[in-house]
């Protein structure tokens, strides 16, 4: 009977531990994300939506905030990414923060005249989770100004976009 009541708890023991580190577990999982930059955009902070698609598809924000674009390149200094989506038929939204210089925003063309402006901005993400968490990510994006001139005021942005990729750890 002790034997018996031994083995019992051996098995419970051993359950527990796997359960705990099957909880533990984390995957990663990538989006490919399209979208705009939206016009409150400044020399040191921008903020975009847009469409993800992959593992989990939604609609994304961020925010990204950053030296001012006169450096080359402008260190991301914070900001915050939001995916809103289904997970397990319920709404959900994964949440993240990038990391204070754990990033840049580069100028890629478009460094003279009034021609289109290609940034390469990559930022490394924390506190990655649904409703935020632990986790880590990075992203990885092209913002393409798009540019005109015009004549009583001078070169514009009248629009800009943005595709790539994030990567998720949770």
């Amino acid at each position: 009977m002790i034997k018996r009541h031994a083995i019992s708890i051996a098995l419970a023991l051993g359950a527990t531990l796997l359960m705990a580190v099957t909880a533990s577990a984390s995957s990663t999982y990538t989006e490919w994300i399209n979208g705009s930059e939206l016009p409150n955009a400044t020399p040191t902070e921008g903020q975009f939506v847009g469409e993800a698609t992959g593992s989990y598809s939604g609609g994304w924000y961020i925010d990204v905030k950053h030296q001012d674009l006169s450096h080359h390149p402008a260190y991301i200094t914070g900001g915050s990414f939001r995916l809103n989506t289904v997970i397990n038929n319920w709404p959900s939204t994964i949440k993240g923060a990038f990391v204070q210089y754990g990033g840049t925003v580069s100028q890629l063309s478009g460094f003279s005249g009034c021609t289109n402006q290609r940034y390469r901005v990559n930022g490394a993400l924390s506190g990655v989770g649904i409703g935020g968490g632990s986790g880590t990510g990075s992203f990885s994006a092209t913002l393409t100004h798009y540019r005109a001139n015009v004549w009583w005021v001078g070169c514009v942005v009248y629009a800009a976009s943005v595709s790539g990729t994030v990567s998720l750890t949770f």
